[in-house]
């Protein structure tokens, strides 16, 4: 759960909740809401993947299974390149350290950090849990603090139900808002990389998946409310959390709510990823598409090599000098792809796995397997056509290149695969 909240509550409500308010004025809470709805499709596809067919490296292996080999090893080698996003949360922790302690050398700070997540989860999966829940703890401490001063100094709440104080710039834009707002929930379903490690999976998993996504909503709709409700709009218009913060807090609780609030979290989302980032190409070791030998243990049980790759992928944006808004665009326009491919794989459950199926302790209706999938894939392709402007014809052929080049890879190591399949059938 810690892993979960930890993983969703990051870089979205830090600095979307901003940028939706001046797409969607006092609607800002409600897009929360509709967020909410939107993440939810994909959400259940996963939950009731993780519930039917739980293991460790979970999407690698729904991929595998349900849409076939080189078509996982696709999905899996997108999901390393979009970890860029790990740079995101230590560039966003150090820019923000910066704020209160002007003058720092923000590179180092930014390093720094990621160095501390990825040495807690080398220590293993246990004590990178204790770490995140210690951490999740004055994290949402801090964001309850921050409703809670915050809605004392609400005073006219008939705005947020007001259509022309909603939807300001018509039913469009407040869709917009709520599509952006949804990278602020993205995080739960990949919990279900952790099924061969967790205790009961099958109902664990979409439990865990299903209440941190609801308790960060109600949270976030609280935030929402206290940003566009404290100040005058144009005041808080495209600005982060801090804006209101200094109004609300004094200065020293200020302090600790950018430290413990919003530093934090960028903390507990690097250190949620690092939690589970490994499975899948452990995953792919043992069924030959990687050499053995990438795969060792520490004493701890971690593939310590690919949480290096990790680390390294996750590191190097910082140490070329990439901007937060470069990482985090191109980080999410990869994730939007690679997250299509478990969804989607979800359409062969029933005719792959029939007895999984009816065992699940979650389980939807055999219609809802057909068209979330496809429901889905609409957000998805909504998405990525939102985003063309932004990645750029660059960007584009860059994802199109690489694919490209892992396809290659794919057909020439399918032979190993296949022979290993044979021998150990």
């Amino acid at each position: 759960m810690s892993i979960s909240l930890g993983q969703i509550i990051g870089t979205g409500v830090v600095v979307l909740t901003g940028i939706s308010v001046g797409m969607t004025g006092y609607g800002a809470p409600w897009a929360f809401l509709l967020a909410l709805a939107i993440v939810a499709i994909p959400s259940l596809c996963i939950a009731a993947l993780g519930s039917a067919v739980p293991s460790t490296g979970g999407n690698y292996t729904y991929v595998r299974d349900l849409l076939g080999h080189k078509t996982a090893i696709v999905y899996l080698a997108l999901l390393v390149a979009g970890q860029l996003v790990l740079a995101s949360f230590a560039i966003g922790f150090a820019e923000y350290a910066d704020a209160l302690m002007p003058g720092l050398n923000m590179k180092l700070v930014a390093a720094g950090i990621m160095v501390l997540c990825y040495l807690a989860n080398l220590a293993g999966i246990k004590t990178a849990a204790h770490f995140q829940s210690a951490m999740v703890a004055v994290l949402i401490l801090a964001l309850l603090l921050y409703i809670g001063f915050g809605f004392s100094e609400v005073h006219d709440f008939s705005v947020y139900t007001k259509p022309e104080m909603v939807f300001p710039k018509g039913v469009a834009g407040f869709f917009a808002a709520a599509f952006l707002l949804r990278l602020s929930l993205i995080g739960s379903e990949f919990v279900s990389e952790l099924g061969g490690e967790t205790r009961n999976p099958g109902r664990l998993i979409p439990l865990v998946m299903g209440l941190s996504l609801l308790l960060v909503t109600l949270l976030y709709v609280g935030i929402a409310i206290v940003a566009t409700g404290v100040l005058p709009l144009a005041e808080v218009e495209g600005k982060n959390l801090a804006t209101v913060a200094k109004a609300i807090f004094s200065p020293g609780l200020y302090v600790a709510f950018v430290a413990g609030g919003i530093m934090v979290s960028l903390v507990t989302s690097l250190n949620a990823i690092f939690a589970w980032c490994t499975r899948g190409l452990y995953m792919a070791t043992e069924d030959g598409w990687l050499p053995e030998p990438l795969a060792a243990k520490n004493r701890f049980g971690i593939p310590y090599i690919f949480l290096s790759l990790f680390f390294v992928v996750g590191i190097t944006p910082i140490l070329t000098g990439m901007s937060l808004a470069s990482v985090t665009i191109l980080g999410n326009a990869v994730g939007i792809v690679f997250g299509l491919f478990p969804v989607v794989a979800l359409f062969n459950l029933y005719a792959r796995k029939p007895e999984a199926y009816a065992a699940a302790p979650f389980k939807l209706p055999l219609w809802a397997m057909k068209v979330l999938p496809l429901c889905a894939v609409a957000i998805y392709s909504f998405g990525i056509y939102l985003s063309r402007d932004f990645i750029g014809l660059g960007g584009f052929a860059t994802l199109i290149i690489y694919t490209a080049l892992v396809l290659a890879y794919a057909y020439w190591r399918e032979p190993v695969v296949n022979a290993r399949m044979g021998n150990a059938a």
